[in-house]
C-alpha cells in the first residue's frame, strides 16, 4: 500500500480513461446507442480521456467542453482480490437539464456516482414522467441509507446498482438482508459481489443470484463499470431480468482480465460467452 516517505514499485503503470468512461466504451463496444453527458476542460487529464473517446468511436456530442480544467483523476492501486483509490476533483459538475432529456428522451438514463446529489431526485422524478428508465449507481458513500437524501434519490430511481461494500455500509447488514432493506426504497436493487457474481432483488419477488465466472485476477479496476454496461445492455434488449444479469456479470468478469479495462467484450463475444455458459 502506499506510504509517506517511501517509493512503493509496482509491477505495472498506465494512464488511462475510466468510471464513466468505462462505461460508456463499453456500450459502444456492445453496440448499443449511448451519449455520455460528462464535464470536460483543458486540462491535462480531459484533454487525455477526450483523445481516447474520439479514437474508441465514443459519441462525444453531450461533453460539455470548458476552458478551464476540470480534473478528474485517481490514482489507484489495484490488487487482484481488490483495488483503492486517491482521487481529485476539480471545477462543479452538472447533469443534464430537463430540456435536454425532454429533447433526447432516452430510453435508459443512467447516473453514475452522487453527481449533483441535490439534484437528483428532481432529475429522476421527471426522467420517468418521460418514460425513462432511471438507473443510479452508488460509487463511494460513507452515510448511511437514512441519511442526506439518498431515500430521496432512491424512491425516484427504477433501478439502483452498488456492491457488497457499499451496500454493508448503507445498511449495517450482509448481502441478503441489505438487499431486503434497501430494496423498501426502490423497485430493483442489484448487488455487485465481484469474485461471488451479483444478485438483484425486485420488490415482491424472489432474490436472483448469479455466480461469476472463474477467471486470471489481473486488475479490478472498472469491473463495476463494466458491470453496469453489460445489465444496461441486456435492459436495452428487454431481456428476462435473469439473463440481464447474466450479461452484466459476464462484463464485470472480462474487464478484470486486463488493466484498466481494457479486456471489455464487444457484442459478439458477450453474445458467445453467454451460450458457452448457457444462458
Amino acid at each position: 500500500m502506499p506510504r509517506l516517505g517511501a517509493d512503493v514499485w509496482s509491477q505495472g503503470f498506465d494512464a488511462v480513461p475510466g468510471a464513466n468512461f468505462t462505461t460508456a466504451r463499453a456500450l459502444t463496444l456492445l453496440n448499443t446507442n449511448v451519449a455520455w453527458w460528462c464535464e470536460t476542460g483543458s486540462d491535462l487529464f480531459s484533454t487525455l480521456m477526450i483523445s481516447a473517446a474520439e479514437k474508441e468511436g465514443m459519441d462525444t456530442s453531450l461533453f460539455q467542453r470548458r476552458s478551464e480544467h476540470r480534473i478528474r483523476v485517481s490514482a489507484a492501486f489495484s490488487m487482484a482480490e481488490d483495488r483503492g483509490f486517491i482521487s481529485r476533483f476539480d471545477g462543479p459538475e452538472t447533469l443534464p437539464s430537463a430540456e435536454v432529456l425532454e429533447r433526447l428522451r432516452p430510453r435508459i438514463l443512467l447516473v453514475q456516482g452522487l453527481t449533483c446529489r441535490n439534484e437528483l431526485p428532481t432529475l429522476f422524478a421527471f426522467a420517468r414522467s418521460l418514460g425513462i428508465y432511471c438507473c443510479f449507481d452508488c460509487q463511494h458513500v460513507d452515510e448511511s441509507l437514512e441519511e442526506a437524501n439518498l431515500p430521496a434519490i432512491l424512491e425516484n430511481t427504477d433501478c439502483f446498482l452498488l456492491n457488497d461494500t457499499e451496500a454493508a455500509r448503507l445498511t449495517g447488514h450482509g448481502n441478503l438482508k441489505a438487499l431486503a432493506t434497501i430494496g423498501r426504497f426502490t423497485p430493483l436493487t442489484v448487488l455487485k459481489c465481484g469474485a461471488k457474481g451479483a444478485a438483484l432483488f425486485k420488490r415482491g419477488a424472489e432474490v436472483i443470484e448469479r455466480p461469476a465466472p472463474k477467471v486470471d485476477v489481473v486488475d479490478t479496476t472498472g469491473a463495476g463499470d463494466s458491470f453496469n454496461a453489460g445489465f444496461i445492455y441486456g435492459l436495452v434488449r428487454g431481456w428476462p431480468l435473469e439473463n440481464v444479469l447474466d450479461a452484466a456479470v459476464q462484463c464485470g468478469s472480462a474487464a478484470v482480465t486486463a488493466h484498466g479495462g481494457k479486456a471489455l467484450p464487444g457484442e459478439e463475444e458477450l453474445l458467445r460467452r453467454l451460450q458457452n455458459a448457457g444462458k
